[in-house]
């Protein structure tokens, strides 16, 4: 049923026919008197338009794809006036969990008679998650602007918003192989082993000296020679999500940093041709097994989207990690803390012969955010990553650093 209430306008007018009414009873006055019949009729002549502002108004809802955090969405609508006559500029409203604004607005301008019209809507997403959206509404009114009336209608749909990510040119794990198939495969980094593969692309992970210079003159652009390898190099994303150790629940928590740091490397992986292979803790405890990076990548991405603190610990999820990875595999491991449980858990990985590399985010370097932060304070000092080598010396990171720098040591 729509709902009509009263604008700001309609109050002050009802509030003024209201006073002139008891001046005219008080005093026996006919002008007030009829200032306040004025009034009133205007109300009601507006509250009567209100009533038929959205009817004859249908909407649908276009197409939704998934998107990234960091990323704007496209969700078009469809809106048409099926009567035969002009209608005035209306508000959609829509509740989008992934965005800031709640509602979101969107205004559509007068539709003409018997009009359809897509109405494009561009939304930022700004949270991770699987969202299920249900109701859209128009809010309309007379044109006097006294009232306004809104209507709802059911539009579900299912969505995604995995969380986005960077680039990370420089992240190269140690080219440790581990046999995992005789399927001949690309390298992706130019010049390894010795069995030709083609000729593709040059990338800036590339090294000059296999640049293919009658290709890149062919094709006017740098092309490099790609060798074909029996091993393939193997990968683990480690992810601590103990809700014990969560700095706060907004968009610029240190596990909100952590899941945009696993699902760049993992991103980056794929790109590589390697292995990989993903593990976190927190409400429940997900371990997937090892496969190529390009065939994994997209679960692992909707694993972070939906992933939630909770009370596994990163040490249970490491021992457990521990007994499915092959010899040398590098193990990216990212934590809330640099308790002696994690640091035990990491140091048997390293004695299984894994590559670990350790990054720290501590909840004391990722502060709530604060709403409107007071120009005239004096800015908070942070503290400087430290950087060494091994799993029992974290790299620690804050929130201003970026992940290329972060996670490489640029």
């Amino acid at each position: 049923m729509p709902l009509i209430w009263p604008t700001s306008r309609g109050w002050f007018v009802l509030l003024t026919g209201l006073m002139w009414f008891l001046i005219a009873v008080v005093n026996h006055m006919l002008f007030p008197f009829i200032f306040a019949c004025g009034a009133f009729a205007l109300a009601l002549a507006s509250f009567c338009g209100t009533l038929v502002a959205l009817s004859g108004v249908s909407v649908r809802r276009g197409p939704v794809g998934d998107a990234a955090t960091g990323q704007t969405v496209a969700m078009p609508l469809l809106v048409k006036n099926e009567l035969d006559r002009p209608r005035q500029p209306l508000v959609v409203l829509e509740h989008c969990p992934f965005a800031l604004e709640q509602p979101t607005r969107t205004v559509v301008e007068s539709l003409d008679a018997a009009e359809e019209r897509v109405v494009q809507r561009r939304i930022l997403a700004m949270h991770r998650g699987e969202f299920e959206l249900s109701r859209i509404f128009l809010r309309s009114g007379d044109p006097a602007g006294l009232f306004c009336q809104q209507r709802s209608f059911r539009c579900p749909k299912k969505m995604v918003v995995v969380p986005g990510t960077e680039p990370l040119p420089d992240l190269r794990p140690s080219l440790r192989y581990s046999i995992l198939t005789t399927v001949g495969s690309p390298v992706s980094a130019a010049g390894i082993s010795q069995d030709f593969y083609g000729v593709r692309e040059y990338n800036p992970t590339d090294g000059l000296r296999h640049i293919h210079w009658k290709s890149s003159a062919r094709f006017h652009h740098l092309m490099v020679q790609e060798y074909e390898r029996n091993a393939v190099m193997s990968v683990a994303v480690l992810l601590d999500a103990d809700e014990r150790h969560v700095s706060s629940r907004d968009i610029g928590s240190n596990l909100e940093y952590q899941i945009r740091a696993a699902a760049s490397i993992c991103t980056h992986m794929a790109g590589l041709y390697c292995s990989l292979s993903f593990a976190a803790g927190g409400q429940s405890m997900t371990l997937m097994p090892t496969r190529l990076a390009t065939q994994a990548l997209q679960e692992i991405l909707l694993q972070l989207a939906v992933l939630k603190a909770g009370p596994i610990p990163v040490d249970r999820v490491a021992y457990d990690l521990a007994m499915r990875l092959p010899r040398n595999t590098v193990v990216y491991c990212l934590t809330l803390d640099t308790a002696d449980p994690a640091r035990d858990a990491l140091r048997v990985l390293e004695q299984q012969g894994m590559g670990v590399r350790w990054f720290c985010a501590p909840p004391e370097a990722f502060p709530p955010l604060r709403p409107m932060p007071d120009p005239a304070a004096p800015a908070a000092e942070v503290a400087p990553r430290r950087r060494v080598s091994g799993p029992t010396q974290p790299s620690l990171l804050h929130r201003g650093m970026g992940l290329a720098r972060a996670l490489t040591g640029d």
